[in-house]
């Protein structure tokens, strides 16, 4: 169980926080966002690793995202904690509070080698800003905890779009839109 397999199930999440029975959606326009590690131990945690993540994350936090108002209306985070199970990810929820300004989600994913991680996530979420703190812990397949990884996000809306704002393509009706920077370093881990 890597820490990037774990990153990689935990920002999903993170990306769209919203549900269709919530009064609180994002508003589309320009959205930074800051990823602080909190905590980052276990089995290949050395420290030169959380520094160099930290740092991408650093990076992105430089850029901004356009969140288009079609974007805007296709997120919906517990569609998407549906769709984990449909793409193989196999996750069961023990909480999944997503229907307001306070979000809270404590999920467990299968995977393939036998091995478990377990997600939690709490924080809050408004039309304009969101502030969530999440939680993965690795678990090999005999139970042994692996290793551990908290993060901090906050994403703010930044006024409208701007011109040097990046634009993710659409997303298919079925997903969520790929509209938070921690969505696209999911991507960028992928391709290492």
């Amino acid at each position: 169980m890597t820490f990037r397999i774990m990153a990689l199930l935990a920002l999903p999440l993170a990306a769209s926080a919203c549900s269709p029975d919530a009064p609180v959606k994002r508003q589309a326009g320009s959205w930074s966002q800051k990823i602080e590690i909190v905590k980052f131990e276990g089995k290949g945690a050395t420290p030169e690793t959380k520094t160099q993540m930290q740092k991408m994350f650093d990076a992105m936090s430089t850029m901004s995202v356009c969140l288009t108002p079609a974007a805007a209306a296709k997120e919906d985070m517990g569609k998407a904690m549906e769709q984990m199970s449909a793409r193989g990810q196999n996750c069961t929820f023990a909480k999944k509070d997503v229907t307001g300004a306070s979000i809270a989600i404590d999920a467990t994913c299968k995977q393939p080698n036998g091995g478990t991680v377990k997600m939690m996530m709490t924080g809050t979420n408004s039309a304009t800003a969101q502030d969530m703190t999440m939680k993965t812990e690795g678990f090999a397949a005999n139970g042994t905890q692996e290793g551990t990884m908290e993060m901090h996000v906050k994403s703010t809306r930044n006024g409208e779009c701007k011109p040097t704002d990046v634009t993710p393509p659409e997303a298919p009706a079925t997903g969520p839109a790929p509209a938070s920077i921690a969505e696209r370093s999911t991507v960028s881990a992928r391709a290492e």
